[in-house]
């Protein structure tokens, strides 16, 4: 497969296209140009780029030190642009002519995955052959707001210069069909690994294991070693095939984030985990943790009895009319949280913090004569959102699972026929629980509130395939938790129904939703869904740039785990698994937690690589979690 190039003055590229895609999709975003570098003064880059008959094109940036003085680089100093097309427009622009850019800047393992966002072939990968990449950095176009991933700056590890003294990046770029593909091709690259996690979070207790797949005929008469904390770690090798498989494992790792170095010579990369407490014990600590830090008291106030974000930083609470701030939305997802957890848990001081909140809820929050969710304390449907109604749903749902009080059950009811009643058929919600309303109507006694609502979910199911891959733009123009909730309910529709059709549709759509998940050897991204506007709405550092993870990026696992069930591909429940973990870093040992981790290096300059410090609306992480995850049953 041939590469088009388009070459400025400058020797950096403005278009990158295969000469066999019949889209002719420029693999370089708009406007931008590839191998632009980003240099202090007195170093110097140039460009040296050929192309193979295999089919590859390899880029060496060479940089020199011009100055009379040794240089000393720091961190992030120099930046390569390899501006991967990675940016929303309507979604069936994005299916042909966008891609997702799963990164990786692991010194001596680094590489780019940058695949179609509709999963035709061919994808575009990029894997280092000559020197060390530690980070990635971003530039965003901030009037692009959550639609535009921004430039991806790689930030090479560079040692010392002394005058005059030059060193290189190099790297390949090649076509590639399948992430099977792409690991074959980066195994198989001079000097490569393969480094494949088992899960990127733990729990205390689990055996910890992840593999090292090295080429046989590249490393055979080669060491390669682990250490963690400077311990080394043995590693059991075994051949199979062309293959040489190091299997890491442990019986147990303490808590917190581990780093294992792996080395051999000039090569050095990691892999890194996390462990986190048993998830009863993390559950409990977070529910005790909004119970005494995140509840609101005031006599006469309109917010007394709101759960709240609160400021880990600064140790108060927030309240801002600013929607993503405010009294209501998002936050629900602590009520529902608390109702779950007390299912299986007795408590007197949470279970009096949940009927304090249900209080503020129906005095402030939703109107039970209509089934009208309002947008923030004082009833204030200034933006009627129709992303509130199924979360308060669920809030009213996880009581009546703890109550059975019947007049959760018909609020429940209420609030999703007021839905619908908005045209919501025609909107991509986020936790409609379809199967779980229908069934518990049933066992309620509520037959033909069951069957009203299954009819109404079956007009949304009908707009759901009628729409196909084309997804209407919601508050981002595209994006996972579009795509998540259409998967998921359409194998729920299938459960209630029986009707192939359903799970037909459900699968092509499963097929886009996979591809925003990366397999980095790294919690942060390990299973989790390209994000990249979160921590700018909801965070107290208002920062636009990649958030690994992002708790909604557990919606791909719930829609994961209900494909195993209908299926029982194997597979599909590993995934859910690590994607419903994935997100729990989130949530601190000590019952603290942040609504976003912001993964770059610096995005415009700003130095990032920081959980903001605001726990808001990160919740949802541990509910579904607490729903779907194996160690919780």
């Amino acid at each position: 497969m041939e590469f088009i190039i388009k070459e400025n003055e400058n020797h950096q590229l403005e278009s990158i296209v295969n000469k066999n895609d019949k889209y002719k999709m420029n693999w370089v975003a708009p406007g931008e140009k590839w191998g632009e570098m980003f240099l202090p003064d007195g170093i110097t880059g140039r460009i040296e780029r050929t192309a193979s008959t295999e089919g590859k094109i390899t880029e060496k940036y060479i940089f020199v030190n011009n100055r009379n003085w040794e240089y000393f680089p720091q961190k992030g100093e120099i930046g390569i642009a390899v501006p991967f097309s990675d940016n929303y427009t309507a979604a069936e622009i994005c299916m042909r002519e966008r891609c997702h850019a799963h990164i990786r800047c692991g010194e001596s393992q680094s590489y780019i995955a940058g695949i179609r966002m509709g999963g035709e072939k061919p994808n575009l990968g990029l894997v280092l052959k000559k020197g060390k990449i530690e980070d990635y950095s971003i530039i965003r176009n901030e009037k692009e707001l959550s639609n535009d991933r921004g430039t991806i700056i790689l930030n090479p590890k560079i040692n010392n210069l002394k005058p005059g003294e030059r060193t290189v990046i190099q790297w390949d770029l090649f076509w590639y069909d399948s992430q099977r593909e792409f690991e074959e091709k980066l195994l198989h690259q001079e000097g490569q690994l393969l480094i494949q996690l088992e899960h990127g979070i733990y729990f205390e207790g689990e055996d910890l294991c992840f593999h090292i797949k090295a080429d046989e005929e590249i490393w055979r008469e080669k060491e390669i070693e682990v250490t963690l904390a400077g311990e080394k770690i043995s590693a059991e090798k075994t051949e199979n095939g062309n293959c040489i498989d190091y299997k890491v494992k442990m019986d147990s790792v303490s808590q917190g984030e581990q780093e294992f170095l792996i080395k051999c010579k000039e090569y050095s990369t990691s892999a890194i985990i996390l462990v986190l407490p048993k998830i009863e014990k993390l559950a409990e600590k977070r529910c005790r943790f909004i119970v005494e830090k995140q509840q609101y008291f005031c006599s006469g106030s309109l917010l007394d009895g709101a759960f709240l974000t609160y400021d880990n930083e600064d140790k108060r609470l927030v309240y801002e009319k600013e929607y993503d701030h405010n009294g209501g939305r998002e936050r629900v997802g602590m009520g529902a949280l608390l109702a779950l957890w007390l299912q299986k848990n007795k408590d007197m001081k949470v279970e009096k913090a949940l009927q304090k909140y249900t209080e503020y809820i129906y005095r402030e929050l939703y109107d039970e004569n209509t089934g009208i969710v309002y947008n923030d304390a004082g009833r204030d449907n200034t933006w009627n959102r129709l992303y509130n109604y199924p979360w308060l749903a669920i809030f009213f749902m996880e009581r009546y699972r703890l109550y059975n009080e019947v007049i959760d059950l018909k609020n429940m009811y209420k609030i999703m026929k007021s839905y619908y009643a908005q045209d919501g058929a025609s909107f991509y919600a986020i936790g409609i629980p379809m199967l779980e309303s229908v069934k518990l109507l049933k066992s309620g006694g509520m037959e033909r509130e069951a069957e009203e609502l299954l009819r109404y979910y079956e007009i949304h199911g009908e707009m759901l395939i009628k729409n196909g891959l084309c997804y209407p733009p919601h508050e981002v123009k595209y994006e996972q938790s579009i795509v998540a909730p259409a998967v998921n309910y359409l194998f729920q529709l299938y459960e209630l129904t029986g009707k192939i059709l359903y799970l037909e549709e459900g699968k092509k759509q499963l097929a886009v939703l996979v591809l925003f998940n990366g397999h980095q050897p790294d919690f942060h991204m390990y299973e989790n869904a390209v994000r990249h506007w979160d921590g700018y709405w909801f965070g107290k550092y208002k920062n636009l740039g990649d958030t690994f993870p992002h708790y909604w990026s557990s919606l791909s696992g719930v829609a994961f785990r209900e494909y195993e069930k209908i299926t029982g591909e194997r597979s599909y429940g590993v995934k859910a698994e690590n994607s419903l973990r994935g997100v729990l870093s989130m949530i601190n040992s000590d019952g603290s937690a942040s609504c976003a981790y912001v993964y770059p290096f610096m995005v415009n300059n700003v130095r990032c690589q920081y959980a903001d410090p605001w726990a808001n609306d990160q919740d949802w992480a541990l509910y579904y979690y607490l729903k779907e995850g194996k160690n919780y049953d």
